[in-house]
């Protein structure tokens, strides 16, 4: 059976403006087991973050990826953007911070059930490459949303900025 990951906050402190992200591994039996923490991230995307990956459609990415990009330490940047063309919303997300000295990065892309994943994730995964190219590791959560009609959103956490 495949390993199931679980993401969760922690706070610092009351009036932190951020939040940590905790990646746990979930074993056949239900036991978690903590492999990773972030450094801190901005609190809507820690919150997006972990509404993507409660959803029941979600094509989270492997443990071993996602472990990957949460341990970069640094600076982190995150940055949403809808469109009705994959190209579009990920170059607008992409846009909102200079992503191109990011050590890792998280890329959420959440689609309407319409939209042709292939064609979307492929065309998403080109321009966070063209625009970072140096970036040494990458993740990729897919998940659906029916409220979007026709729309996909891409969100990008960009971490060791």
């Amino acid at each position: 059976m495949k390993e199931k990951a679980v993401v969760r906050t922690n706070k610092p402190y009351r009036s932190a403006p951020s939040v940590f992200l905790r990646l746990f591994s979930v074993n056949e039996d239900g036991h978690e087991t903590l492999i990773a923490t972030s450094s801190p991230i901005p609190k809507i995307a820690a919150a997006e973050i972990c509404q993507i990956f409660e959803q029941p459609f979600t094509i989270a990415p492997s443990v071993d990826s996602l472990k990957a990009v949460l341990k970069i330490p640094g600076r982190t940047a995150w940055a949403s953007a809808t469109a009705s063309e994959a190209q579009a919303a990920a170059l607008q997300a992409c846009l909102q911070h200079d992503i191109r000295t990011a050590m890792g990065v998280l890329v959420m892309v959440t689609l309407s059930p319409d939209c042709a994943i292939v064609p979307s994730l492929k065309a998403v995964t080109n321009v966070i490459h063209r625009e970072a190219p140096s970036v040494i590791e990458r993740t990729l959560v897919v998940g659906f949303d029916e409220g979007l009609y026709g729309q996909l959103w891409v969100d990008v956490l960009a971490v060791g900025l």
